[in-house]
Formats: structure tokens, C-alpha cells, sequence
């Protein structure tokens, strides 16, 4: 007869103790919010410590770099501009395309001057995330990704201070105007026809348009 002991069989193994479900982790919509911004932070780093973290290690202070913009050439901004249209058409993302032209009275020599200073200005207020090229004399374009139409437009503002304000040499931006226009897709619409369509209305208010 045989040994129940030995007919019986082997009890599985138990699941790990650290075994845990795979947590999934979403941005928000408008990473140019600045309230939205800290959110984000304090979401980011809780996601990183895990729902076992202590107290004590959540309230750690984390600094954060914030480097200058570098602007792209124009076929790579092509390029991530293509990849962000995917994105929005493919998943419903927020993007928007910030359109400026440097407008009023600005003289031959003067133009590259001041379309340095707006580049500085430019670096200072995007973020590392974002997408910015020189697309002409006095035209830049710079892709917001994430972004609304509302949080776009409030970071125009404060783009156009950051030019006001920054300081140069001569003041060529004296009698300088920045045409803006921002181009941001419905969810059944496409990035590329925003643009198209912002860069009709710009072209309409400029005064050879």
C-alpha cells in the first residue's frame, strides 16, 4: 500500500513577499501650469518612493535644475513636431505651438540682435521639454508639449516680459512688436492643421500679410 506521504503532492511554492502590482504612472495635462508643476512633483516623487515610503522620506527636499533651452535646427523641430502631431492623434495628448513674429519699426541691422535677444528669452521661460527653432528672420515657433491653449497663451505672456525686460545693449526692441498666435488641436483635429491655421491668421495681422 503506498505511503500517503509520498502520493501527496508538493504544496506550490508561495508568491514572493516583495512582489507587488506594477503601478502605472500619467503626467498631467498642462506640465506649463505652475501649480500644476508642484503637483507634478509631489506625484513624481511619491510615485518613485513607492506606497511604503515613510514620512520622513517623502518630506526630503528635492532639487531641481532647471537648464537653459537650447534651440533646435529646423529639422529637428520638424521632426519632433511630426512625432508630437502622432502623439495627439494617436493617444488625445495636449500640445500646442507657440507662433511669434517680430513686428513694427526694426531695421536690417538690427533684426539678428533682436531676434537674439527674444531667443534668450525665449531659453529662459521653455522648458526642457519643449521644442523651439528660428524659422526666418523674425519668425520662431516653439512646440509646447503637454500644453492647452490656455496654458500656452499664459506662457506667451510671460515670454513677451521676459523680452521686455532682458537686458541688452542698445534698445533695438524699443518700437519692436511680437505678432503671437497659438495654435492648439480640438481632440478630432490635427496638430499640423492648427498650425496651418494659426499661421493664416498671423500672416493676416502682419502688415505685408
Amino acid at each position: 500500500m503506498p505511503d500517503p506521504a509520498e502520493s501527496a503532492a508538493p504544496a506550490p511554492n508561495p508568491p514572493p513577499s516583495g512582489t507587488r502590482r506594477t503601478r502605472k504612472f500619467v503626467l498631467p495635462e498642462h506640465h506649463h501650469d505652475e501649480q500644476g508643476d508642484e503637483r507634478a512633483t509631489e506625484r513624481i516623487e511619491a510615485f518613485l518612493e513607492g506606497p511604503d515610503a515613510t514620512p520622513r522620506s517623502r518630506a526630503v527636499t528635492v532639487s531641481r535644475v532647471r537648464y537653459p533651452l537650447e534651440l533646435d535646427t529646423r529639422p529637428d523641430w520638424t521632426t519632433a513636431f511630426r512625432h508630437e502631431g502622432a502623439r495627439h492623434a494617436r493617444y488625445g495628448r495636449s500640445a500646442s505651438v507657440v507662433l511669434i513674429e517680430l513686428g513694427g519699426t526694426l531695421h536690417d541691422a538690427a533684426v539678428d540682435r533682436v531676434a537674439h535677444r527674444l531667443a534668450n528669452a525665449i531659453r529662459s521661460e521653455a522648458r526642457e521639454t519643449d521644442r523651439a527653432v528660428r524659422v526666418g528672420a523674425q519668425s520662431f515657433r516653439i512646440l509646447l508639449p503637454e500644453t492647452g491653449g490656455r496654458a500656452a497663451r499664459r506662457f506667451a505672456e510671460r515670454l513677451d516680459r521676459a523680452f521686455r525686460t532682458n537686458p541688452g545693449g542698445e534698445d533695438d526692441a524699443a518700437g519692436v512688436a511680437l505678432c503671437v498666435e497659438v495654435a492648439t488641436p480640438a481632440r478630432t483635429s490635427s496638430l499640423e492643421d492648427a498650425l496651418a491655421d494659426a499661421e493664416n491668421r498671423l500672416r493676416a495681422r502682419l502688415p505685408d500679410g
